[in-house]
């Protein structure tokens, strides 16, 4: 590469001095000269001779000038005419050529040609932004003015020019370049600005570093707070950068971070004018997220793993050093303030991080300065949340209110914590964005009902929903009830989604019904002030429908879900509030099955309370509703009866090893295609061609005192539904109600309708009837359940007359069977004989207890075991059947007395002779082993006057 003094050299003199005469007179306007001609002469000129670049350089300041103003003419024309005016195209001629020149200068002596010409470049630029900036479309937006300026010959030909030099001095003097850059901003900015973003957007790393570092140098230049905060090349960094960020955010992030680390090592190598610029690093970056809030943003996403307790030990030696680039420690104090409440981002990390220094345990250094480092966490974290109320009670969020609202899973993390300091102060938090939005409020409202694990973190909760901040007219959430009525439907209904097979998650709710019934505990003890309002019992009022489609459903929570119910007291006589019938309903059905469920529980203390609790709400729905009462009671009696509970109460159930859903005449088809069916043919289902006979499974029994004691809760659980009401007391079972229960006995067990009423016919009139009164007796003999609920309806008499129907079956089977036993079967008591025996008594005692037979036929059961078959046949068809015959069970029959108890007088109600001779006459023929009997029977008969 040839040196400049080789160019001028081999110029031949006399030529050199023609361009320079005829360049003197052409700029001086003495001749009128081509201007391209005159350009071509200050091009070699400037290429052949050092003395004339000064004058040749002010001369292409006119020429770019000159191009740029016609440009903006040729704007303004399009724009008030709306044709566009062609530029001169000696003016794009002219600025081609300077550009070829300039360019071939700078590439080849980049060390003498490029920061003379990038400082001309950026002066010039500067000077035709400002002189202009009020023409044409030229605005306050950035992007617009680079677009236009860009679209400018003349300017574009020096932002390129200036780039190049940029380019060949980025390894040797960059600093020196960026200075000019930062100079010529801070005298043309703003109009200036567009220039920054171009080159900046080249040279990205470059230009945000080495910003960075003149804006630092020039810093700690400063001699007092005042000069630092009013910079102007302070303000020129904060401008440059402030145009980078929308393109290089990551970049300027970096670099920030890197120059703060860079200040926190400390080495040997170290200058003086190195450690004064350490020291100056955090309040140089801290002015510099003062005076721009997209800086702080950008770097505040990072905080978590910049900022940590260790950084802050160190960097709590150099807080009296600070001091010095703001005057005093409150002034800095306030500083911080004021850029923590503007933070836009990671506001959740910065109140975890003063929180953590409140909490701090492990730190490099003396207990005075953990000390003060906690006093002054506390400080701060107290002003902070003082600023971010007020802010939101005059309905203006700062920065950091709207950082928080943005990020409420790093709140809920809080919540989880054992400091009280730091649930509280997510509470507050909570509080503050649920001001705003209330949508928010609640979201964090579920997750603290779902997770609180102590009473502290409930009465977070409750401040939570109760706080004169939220605003509890808004809809939805008035019209819902309230926003904990919200909440708990927003939980309840993710639930009900989760078992009808939707993509919700598996919410484990175990927590969040034990916090429902505390809270509802707190509330009906009186005791919590806040919940005077009965926001918790309002709630679940509100909830009811899916509350109570869950009790049936969430399995594992049952026992709670129906502590929550029980202390509801739903429905309450005493109270005006009336359960939807939906409600009441699925509280009836799901009710039921929870009794089911206890039934089939392993557990001791639980199962008994939950027998207790089914009870108690089965007595409040009942007696509330009717429509309740029936359906409770079927629910009851179909599922002990005929569903798979069966065998809790002793059913004997039989299953086949055959699919059920496959019909065996499909299946035999299969074997053979040819089966001739006519078209009233019948198929017995006595196996499967090919597999043979229909085996039978039977199940293990259950120890008989579990069977005993689920055949009490049953009955317990029938009681409840046949309780009555009587000033706000349940007493003993109504009427109506047995007789509901009577009427759903019959219904269930015989087959059809006809012939159900009250009267027994003559006994030959039981062949008509033979297949549904056998039909009965395998009933009655497969479920032992039957015997205990016709007694338990005996007991409560005249229901019993209307299961007249299922005694008289039952009668009838027994005479056939009678008959058809031989007598040799007694005398080695065949399994048959005692089978027979045990039923007829248990028959006769189901009629006696009813007092549907009379003293002395009440008493026939203790005289069957003496007799022989034909004399058992005889009594039952001569005694009883034909007094049943002749004296139709009917309610009539019974009285009612002072204690509204319905009964017979056994004195008044003394059964003519006619039905009790053939009962003598055989206990006569047995008077041996009868005689004591007889005498109680017929001899020694009270009367009214005894």
């Amino acid at each position: 590469m040839k040196s400049q003094s080789t160019i001028v050299r081999n110029v031949p003199q006399q030529d050199l001095s023609n361009e320079l005469k005829f360049f003197v007179k052409g700029a001086t306007k003495k001749e009128k000269c081509n201007p391209l001609d005159l350009t071509k002469s200050a091009l070699t000129l400037l290429k052949s001779l050092p003395a004339s670049r000064v004058a040749v350089l002010e001369y292409f300041r006119f020429i770019f000038d000159n191009a740029a103003l016609n440009y903006i003419k040729a704007i303004e024309t399009e724009i008030k005419t709306g044709s566009f005016l062609t530029v001169p195209e000696t003016d794009e001629v002219i600025v081609s050529e300077i550009h070829t020149l300039l360019s071939v200068l700078i590439s080849g002596n980049s060390v003498a040609w490029a920061p003379m010409i990038s400082t001309w470049s950026l002066e010039l630029l500067g000077e035709i932004s400002s002189k202009y900036s009020g023409r044409a479309h030229f605005s306050a937006n950035l992007n617009e003015t680079l677009q236009l300026w860009m679209a400018c010959r003349a300017t574009r030909t020096l932002v390129d020019i200036n780039t190049k030099c940029l380019s060949s001095l980025i390894y040797s003097d960059t600093e020196a370049s960026i200075s000019a850059l930062l100079d010529t901003s801070i005298k043309h900015s703003p109009h200036f600005d567009w220039v920054v973003a171009h080159v900046g957007s080249c040279f990205p790393n470059t230009v945000i570093t080495r910003v960075l570092s003149c804006g630092l140098k020039d810093f700690c230049q400063n001699k007092s707070y005042e000069q630092g905060c009013d910079s102007p090349k302070l303000k020129s960094v904060v401008g440059i950068l402030g145009h980078l960020a929308g393109s290089h955010v990551e970049d300027i992030r970096e670099a920030i971070l890197a120059i703060f680390n860079w200040s926190l090592r400390e080495t040997f190598e170290d200058t003086d004018l190195h450690r004064l610029q350490k020291k100056a690093t955090v309040p140089y970056i801290l002015q510099l997220f003062y005076l721009s809030s997209t800086l702080l943003s950008a770097v505040c996403m990072s905080i978590k793993d910049t900022l940590t307790i260790e950084v802050i030990g160190r960097l709590y030696h150099y807080v009296e050093d600070w001091c010095r680039y703001f005057g005093t420690p409150e002034a800095l104090e306030e500083l911080l303030m004021t850029l923590i409440l503007r933070c836009e981002q990671s506001g959740a990390q910065i109140i975890k991080l003063l929180l953590n220094c409140i909490h701090l345990t492990k730190i490099r250094g003396n207990d005075q300065m953990k000390l003060n480092i906690v006093e002054k966490s506390k400080d701060i974290l107290f002003n902070v949340l003082q600023e971010m109320e007020k802010s939101v009670r005059h309905a203006n969020p700062v920065g950091i209110v709207i950082s928080i609202s943005k990020d409420l899973k790093e709140l809920e993390n809080m919540f989880l914590s054992s400091e009280k300091l730091v649930f509280e102060t997510a509470g507050h938090l909570v509080i503050l964005l649920g001001h705003m939005n209330s949508s928010a409020m609640v979201t964090s409202a579920q997750f603290l009902l779902q997770n609180a694990t102590n009473a502290d973190q409930l009465v977070l909760f409750l401040k939570c929903l109760t706080s004169d901040l939220i605003d509890k007219t808004t809809p939805p959430y008035s019209e819902k009830g309230g926003h904990f009525s919200v909440v708990l439907e927003q939980i309840l209904s993710r639930n009900i989604q989760k078992f009808f097979g939707s993509n919700e998650e598996n919410l484990d709710l175990s927590q969040m019904w034990t916090n429902l019934l505390t809270l509802l505990q707190w509330e009906k003890s009186g005791r919590v002030p806040c919940l005077n309002s009965k926001i918790i019992t309002r709630a679940l009022e509100a909830n009811l429908t899916n509350l109570t489609s869950l009790f049936s459903s969430e399995v594992l929570h049952m026992h709670v879900i129906a502590d929550i119910l029980d202390t509801m007291e739903i429905p309450k006589p005493t109270e005006s509030y009336s359960p939807p019938i939906q409600v009441i309903l699925n509280l009836t059905q799901s009710t039921v099955n929870y009794f089911f469920a206890c039934c089939h529980d392993d557990g001791t203390s639980k199962k008994l309370k939950g027998f207790q609790k089914v009870c108690q709400i089965l007595k409040r729905l009942c007696t509330y509703s009717k429509v309740a009462k029936v359906l409770a009671l079927r629910e009851l009696l179909e599922s002990a009866l005929f569903r798979s509970d069966n065998v809790l109460f002793g059913a004997n159930n039989i299953e086949h090893d055959y699919e059920m859903d496959k019909g065996l005449l499909k299946q035999n088809k299969k074997i053979n295609k040819t089966i001739p069916l006519t078209k009233h043919s019948s198929v017995f289902n006595g196996g499967i061609i090919g597999t043979g006979k229909r085996k039978s499974v039977c199940f293990d029994e259950l120890p008989s005192h579990v069977v005993a004691n689920n055949i009490y809760q049953l009955i317990n659980a029938i009681k409840a539904c046949c309780a009555l009401l009587e000033e706000n007391k349940y007493t003993d079972m109504s009427w109506d109600s047995m007789t509901l229960l009577s009427l759903l006995l019959v219904q269930f067990v015989s087959p059809d309708v006809m012939y159900n009423g009250l009267p027994w016919p003559e006994e030959d009139f039981s062949k008509v009837t033979m297949e549904r009164d056998l039909f009965i007796r395998r009933m009655f003999t497969n479920t032992p359940l039957l015997w205990e609920l016709l007694s338990f309806v005996a007991v409560y008499r005249p229901a019993i007359c209307y299961c007249s129907v299922l005694i008289r079956a039952l009668t009838a089977t027994l005479m056939h069977q009678w008959k058809s036993m031989g007598e040799q079967s007694k005398s080695g008591l065949s399994e048959n004989y005692k089978n027979l025996m045990d039923t007829t008594i248990r028959v006769i005692d189901v009629m006696a207890l009813g007092q549907l037979l009379p003293p002395p036929l009440s008493s026939i059961r203790d005289v069957l075991p003496y007799l022989k078959c034909h004399e058992i046949v005889a009594v039952l068809r001569e005694c009883v059947w034909c007094y049943m015959r002749d004296h139709i069970p009917s309610p009539a029959l019974f009285g009612c007395d002072s204690n509204l108890v319905y009964w017979r007088d056994p004195i008044i109600a003394r059964p003519p002779e006619m039905y009790t001779n053939t009962l003598r006459i055989i206990m006569q023929r047995n008077i041996k082993s009868l005689g004591h009997m007889y005498a109680q029977m017929f001899i020694n008969i009270p009367t009214h006057d005894t």
